[in-house]
């Protein structure tokens, strides 16, 4: 309930001296008192201040349902917070439906209710106070007369067609990029229909060399120099030797830029397996594994 809520009752007068004592103060607040329609809700807070010894009754609670053929009790919730100073604030959120067909501008009153506050076995009753509402006519009851009856009647307003072109455009567009798009992860996962697509043997050259690279070991390094001879024979179609190594980039410019390093290649190879005494030019198994790596990514951006 916002701050600027109207309070419609400031104080309850109690009856006896002791009830005076416990309950401090009994506060309504609503958030207007006018302009209300049929099937409009009506919401009210009630805001009890009492000492906290005294207990409130739960079942002296109003319940939900209807309270007059033009009035129904909707909903109702209590909160229960220390004020302070010994004292108990006991909040009490009321929604109501106004069901009440008005013919003219009229108030009508929310009824009373009453609640029992207990301690120590003694009862204590607190009067909730009642409060008006004004409520309208949803429309006139004796418009102005005319002389044909159907001028008392409005025309159902016209409604726009639609123009259906552009948003079905708009999908067909969305849908054919979405499509190309896929046609392209497709085509690099493998997926049908382009599962038959030339396999990448440097890639899968680059992750056998890696897993073989170990910490600098002649093994693994053979290992490896096979591993890669084997890609390139395989791309090439055929056995390719150090000499075959310019007519294999003729036919595969794609791997041209690595001419240097594959001339490296073949000379480690030849240093490993026959024995050649000048290891100058090289490479090491990192060497080895970064060649695969490149070749793999030529592979990849030729395809």
């Amino acid at each position: 309930m916002r701050a600027r809520l109207l309070p419609l009752s400031l104080l309850l007068a109690l009856a006896g001296s002791v009830a005076a004592a416990e309950v401090k103060s009994v506060r309504l607040f609503a958030d207007r008192s006018f302009g209300f329609f049929v099937g409009d809700l009506v919401t009210a807070r009630l805001e009890i201040v009492t000492d906290s010894a005294l207990r409130l009754q739960t079942a002296s609670l109003p319940r939900p349902g209807a309270l007059d053929y033009w009035l129904d009790l909707r909903d109702i919730r209590l909160r229960e917070e220390a004020a302070g100073g010994g004292l108990t604030r006991w909040t009490i959120d009321l929604a109501y439906q106004l069901f009440y067909v008005a013919l003219d501008v009229r108030d009508l009153q929310i009824p009373p209710f009453s609640l029992r506050f207990t301690r120590e076995g003694a009862t204590e009753t607190v009067q909730a106070p009642a409060w008006a509402i004004g409520v309208s006519p949803l429309r006139e009851v004796l418009p102005q007369r005319r002389d044909d009856p159907t001028d008392y009647m409005r025309l159902d307003a016209s409604v726009a067609e639609g123009d259906a072109t552009t948003p079905a455009a708009r999908a067909g567009a969305f849908l054919a990029l979405a499509f190309g798009a896929l046609g392209l992860v497709a085509r690099d996962r493998g997926w049908p229909p382009f599962h038959r697509r030339r396999a990448r043997v440097f890639a899968a050259a680059a992750r056998r060399i890696a897993s073989q690279a170990g910490p600098g070991d002649e093994p693994a390094l053979r290992a490896s120099v096979l591993s890669l001879h084997r890609a390139i024979d395989e791309t090439a179609g055929r056995r390719i030797f150090a000499e075959d190594l310019g007519a294999f980039l003729a036919h595969h410019a794609e791997f041209a830029s690595a001419k240097d390093t594959l001339e490296r290649f073949f000379a480690t190879s030849r240093a490993l397996f026959f024995g050649v005494a000048d290891t100058s030019a090289h490479l090491s198994l990192p060497e080895i594994v970064s060649l695969a790596k490149s070749l793999a990514a030529l592979e990849r951006s030729a395809r």
